[in-house]
Order: C-alpha cells, then structure tokens, then sequence
C-alpha cells in the first residue's frame, strides 16, 4: 500500500510539472479519500491545484498540511504562494517568512519570500535580499536567478536584472519566459540609450502570474471546445431533416454559455498576461483561433435562423473548427480527466 502512495505521489509530480495539473488533482483526490492524514499527499494536491489555477483550494490543501503537522517549510510556501494569488499579500509575506524560518537553508522558501513581497514597493528591499540568498543557496537553479532578475527589475536595477536573467538562461537555454523577459529588458535599455520616443515597454507579469493565467486560459479553452463540439452537434441532430427558428434560441443559449467561460479571463490580474500568451506562437493561439471561428460561425448561422434561413452549411464549419481544436487540446495533453 505503501508503495502505491509513493508511485501516485510520484506521478502527480510528473503530471504537474508537465503542465497538466487537473489529470494530477485527480489523481490525489482518491488517495486523500483513502489516507486523509497523509500530509506530503496534501501537499502535493495543493501545489497541483496552484498550478491548475484553483488558489482558494490550493490554501485550503495546504492548510489541511499544516494541521497535520508535515513539511511546514513547504506546506507554509504553498499557502504564501496561494495567498498571494488571491491578493491577502499581507498574509502571505507571513506565511512566507514561517517558510524561511522552518527551512533556512531551503532556497525555495527564498524564492518564494522574494515573490511575494516584491509586490508591495515597501518590501523590495527584503524581497532582493532574499532573491540574493537564494541565488547563494543554489547557484545552479536558473528559477533562484529568474526571481532575482524580476526583483531587480521591479527595484529599477537593468543591469542586476540583466546579469541575473543571463544566468538564469545558461542554467535553463529553454525557458521562454525568461528570454522574453530579457527581450524586454534589452529593447527598454536600448530605448532609453537612443532616446527613442517609443512608449515605454509594460513591465513583464511576475512568473507565478504567467503561470496562473496559462492554466486559467487552458481550462478557459478546454471548456469552450467542450461546449461548442456537444453543442454543435446536438443542434446538427436537432436541425435534421430541416432547421426552424426556434433552434437560434438554443444556440443563443450556447453563445452565452461560451461568453461566461471566456469573461471570467477578463479579471485585470490575467487579462494582460491572458492577451500576452496569446500573441506567443504555440497551440494556445491557434486553439482560441480556432474557438473563435467557430463561434463566429455560430452566431451567423444564428443571425441567419432568425431571419428564416434553412441551411447548416456554417453550423457544419463551426461543429468541424470546434473538433480541430479540441482534438488539438487532447493531442497536447491539455485535456484535464
């Protein structure tokens, strides 16, 4: 028994640092049902569920850790991490500082410590020298150099931000997230150098917030391509042998349906980084190009029922974009069972 709760722990880790932390969820929820005093287990499901965008559940798995009495350092830099996704900065600089003080040598309580109070102007101070520290702790850990470079960018130091962020990417060459920002950093240096009028570049989100949006934006897009390929095709079934116009309420219905999935991604904390991962190549732009197609072919085949056409030619196209990207999602493992 105790070795299936090893190999499920060890799963769940592969699944969360694999970017498919909802399959990694699932997969703890019986294993707490079976053993609810297994602390690592609480753990592990609530840096799952951090990492799925679910914070409020990620704080109350970490809670359950800490009750329990296990690994206080990490369940305190889960709750710090969560705490400070649901904006109660505060009280997550306190759970923060109770991770440094149970694991002192732990770099990633520093880290951590770094994150959360580089937020409030009054706590950078602190936030570079723990970034420091952690850099010190684990001199090969490009993530200890990715904060520190994001402390120093938020301190108005280019050049700490810039050594730093160099570091971090011969430690880590394939981390996109800090080449972009170093872009960033080098097309703002060269701006001021030159004088160029050009407007100043938005400073990049910090990683934690990267990191919520994309799971954010990837069940955003999972349920979208959910209710657009079921309910495509129901209204096909419904329309044979011959649409009325009473199914452009239904599929109005349908639209509305996508439209609450879509506008809980315009909260101001994940609309800009949401907006910037869609401008990356990947498949998360051409899922939501997709999505949208389909969507829009929706609503004309709607327009056009309600005035009294007959024909489900774009209610075909808009079924068929809604399978590519869903088969996309399951291609790429975004698919959360």
């Amino acid at each position: 028994m105790a070795e299936a709760i090893v190999a499920a722990l060890v799963r769940a880790a592969e699944l969360t640092a694999s970017g498919r932390p909802r399959e990694a969820v699932d997969l703890l929820r019986p294993v707490l049902a079976a053993h609810p005093l297994h602390t690592e287990a609480w753990c592990r499901l609530a840096a799952a569920q951090l990492d799925a965008g679910d914070a409020d559940a990620a704080l109350t798995a970490a809670k359950q850790a800490l009750v329990l009495g296990g690994d206080r350092a990490w369940a305190q830099r889960l709750a710090a991490l969560a705490l400070s996704e649901l904006d109660r900065h505060r009280e997550a600089a306190v759970a923060a500082r109770e991770a440094v003080r149970h694991g002192p040598d732990d770099w990633r309580g520093l880290v951590v410590l770094a994150e959360v109070l580089q937020v409030d102007p009054d706590g950078r101070a602190e936030a570079l020298e723990a970034a420091r520290e952690a850099a010190r702790l684990a001199p090969g850990q490009a993530r200890a150099f990715q904060v520190l470079g994001d402390v120093a960018v938020r301190r108005g130091d280019p050049g700490a931000a810039e050594h730093a962020y160099r570091t971090a990417l011969e430690l880590d060459p394939s981390d996109a997230d800090v080449r972009a920002d170093l872009a960033a950093l080098l097309r703002a240096r060269d701006r001021d150098r030159t004088g160029s009028a050009a407007p100043a570049a938005t400073p990049a989100p910090p990683p934690e917030a990267v990191a919520t949006a994309r799971a954010l934006l990837r069940t955003a897009l999972v349920r979208v391509a959910a209710l657009l390929a079921a309910g495509d095709g129901l209204l096909l079934i419904a329309a044979l042998p011959r649409p009325t116009p009473q199914l452009a309420w239904l599929s109005g219905l349908l639209l509305a349906a996508c439209a609450v999935v879509v506008l809980r991604l315009r909260r101001p904390a994940v609309r800009d980084v949401v907006a910037r991962l869609l401008r990356r190549p990947g498949r998360l732009p051409v899922v939501a190009s997709a999505l949208a197609a389909s969507a829009l072919l929706l609503a004309g085949w709607t327009a056009a029922l309600a005035l009294g056409a007959t024909t489900t030619q774009p209610l075909v196209l808009a079924w068929l974009c809604a399978l590519a990207a869903g088969g996309v999602l399951v291609l790429a493992g975004d698919v959360r069972r």
